[in-house]
């Protein structure tokens, strides 16, 4: 019987690197089959090892604050683990940034250097970042992953692989402590200016280390992803947790849903991770049933719109049978609570939080906590939560009580079995019609059973009378009224959480990790911006 290993707790990411290059020097550990690029444990390592070495010959110290700007691209996993190599502090930046965005994290998080792709899709980094070097005076270094126009060399701009090759081993390595800054993680700033969420190695790792186990994780896993990689799920749960179970990182420069379903049937991949537009739309791809899925065992889907209707479809139609909902955010090191792939509640609830992770339900509306089964605000506690908001210090304790008690921002409630239930959405999604609270998943979960909707977005809307009432956004795949859905409602739900208003939608306006925006929703209705469903 094959010996399968169990994932182990390394120090940071460069330390499990050097584990799996030394045990396992041939095995990929990195595949990007689009453009086709695949790295070996040893080869990932040695190319880490250099570009850390150019970096300290540029004059980057520990400590010092390195961005990433680039799409899911086997040089961001060779710089995350660099970075980790010399101490540096990484600073992944949303690919869906523009120039006053990239400026405020560059400027706010202090970075001495960047590294980027020229351009993805319409957005020309490289341009935006010079445009503001004049405004960034602690920016030092800017290394472009891909070749560019000469003239910008004079500007400054240097290249990744000349720095590779001019690159003088040996390395000084230079780890950062269990509890220092090793990454700030910039959130979206859908409310406002993105906060920057620092991150240490010991909840980065620990986090990802306790994901693998439960997932299973093993050296014969291959586990590919449609987050990107600036975010914390893509480079904390996906790449840290490869290199904690030794698995192979199977990435994408983007989602496209034939195009997965190519990758997961040539590669044969064993676990996937996605949110549930991903999930939907591979559902329902036309081409979904010619492609091979079997190899498929496990995988993740977070979000607050979690149905668990989807991933039973999934569960059952990919196949895809340890297909687990997933609860985390940013400020937490990623995960708070998943299930084991085999648990009977892995679709209805998050699961059991994480080792190490505390969980506790409050009252919004006066913080006490509350008992099981009763819908409140989450709230979570442990060496996982974040060190803090970067130079943010209000904020901070906005966020974090003086106790240690993080507030989510997140409804749900805790089962008796110690279970995280995902029930209302965001805090800030709650409806409040004539004092009544209502949880708009309940209505979405509801009206995605409809056989004419395909995706739904539940959301209050302004009302003289009440205050608030309820509205819903919807895609249809077959013909359907206003009427038709809410006879749907009646019987299963409260009249009052009945949608009074229905729009129809045919492209959603999704955040940089594929989730429906209800506050640009609620926006377009202000303006007349959306079709009313008659």
């Amino acid at each position: 019987m094959m010996n399968v290993q169990s994932p182990k707790l390394f120090s940071d990411p460069y330390v499990a690197l050097n584990h799996w290059a030394a045990e396992r020097p041939n095995d990929e550990g990195m595949v990007f089959p689009l453009p086709g690029k695949r790295l070996s444990f040893a080869q990932w390592l040695v190319e880490s090892q250099k570009l850390g070495s150019a970096l300290q010959g540029l004059g980057v110290k520990r400590g010092d604050a390195v961005a990433i700007w680039a799409e899911n691209r086997y040089e961001w996993l060779v710089s995350q683990v660099a970075l980790a190599a010399i101490g540096a502090v990484m600073v992944p930046i949303n690919t869906h940034f523009r120039e006053n965005d990239v400026s405020y994290v560059l400027a706010r998080g202090d970075v001495v250097a960047i590294l980027l792709s020229t351009k993805f899709r319409a957005n020309k980094y490289l341009n935006m970042v010079q445009s503001q070097r004049a405004n960034l005076p602690s920016l030092k270094h800017v290394i472009s992953f891909d070749s560019f126009d000469d003239h910008l060399t004079n500007q400054g701009v240097l290249s990744y692989q000349e720095l590779l090759e001019s690159s003088l081993l040996p390395l000084a390595e230079s780890s950062l402590g269990p509890r220092e800054v090793a990454s700030i993680q910039f959130t979206s700033g859908t409310t406002g200016n993105p906060k920057g969420a620092q991150l240490c190695y010991e909840g980065m790792m620990m986090n990802s280390y306790a994901t693998a186990v439960r997932l299973g994780l093993s050296p014969q896993d291959k586990w590919t992803s449609i987050i990107p990689l600036f975010h914390c799920a893509g480079c904390i749960m996906n790449v840290m947790g490869c290199l904690s179970a030794g698995a192979t990182y199977v990435g994408v420069p983007a989602f496209d849903a034939e195009k997965m379903l190519q990758i997961i049937q040539q590669e044969r991949c064993t676990a996937l991770t996605g949110v549930p537009t991903s999930y939907l739309a591979m559902l329902d791809h036309p081409s979904r049933a010619s492609y091979d899925l079997s190899t498929l065992r496990t995988g993740t889907c977070g979000g607050a719109d979690c149905d668990p209707t989807i991933l039973e479809r999934c569960a059952e139609q990919f196949p895809m049978p340890g297909l687990v909902q997933v609860y985390g955010q940013t400020e937490s090191s990623t995960l708070i609570a998943l299930d084991c792939p085999d648990s009977p509640a892995r679709w209805a609830t998050a699961g059991l939080p994480l080792p190490g992770m505390e969980v506790r339900i409050t009252d919004p509306n006066n913080g006490e906590p509350v008992g099981v089964d009763t819908v409140g605000q989450i709230e979570i506690r442990g060496p996982m939560v974040m060190l803090g908001y970067h130079n943010q210090p209000e904020e901070t304790a906005r966020a974090i009580s003086k106790d240690g008690w993080m507030q989510s921002g997140d409804l749900g409630y805790l089962r008796a079995d110690g279970r995280v239930a995902i029930a209302g959405g965001r805090l800030r999604d709650m409806i409040i019609r004539g004092g009544e609270n209502i949880y708009p998943v309940e209505i979405e979960n509801l009206l995605r059973q409809h056989p004419a909707v395909v995706e739904i977005a539940v959301f209050g809307v302004p009302d003289r009378y009440y205050g608030e009432v309820v509205a819903a956004a919807v895609q249809l795949r077959s013909s359907a009224t206003a009427a038709d859905l809410q006879a749907f409602c009646h019987g299963k739900i409260a009249k009052f959480k009945h949608p009074v208003k229905f729009y129809q939608v045919n492209e959603w306006p999704l955040t940089s990790s594929g989730k429906i925006k209800k506050r640009d929703l609620q926006q377009a209705v202000k303006e007349t911006g959306l079709e009313e469903l008659l």
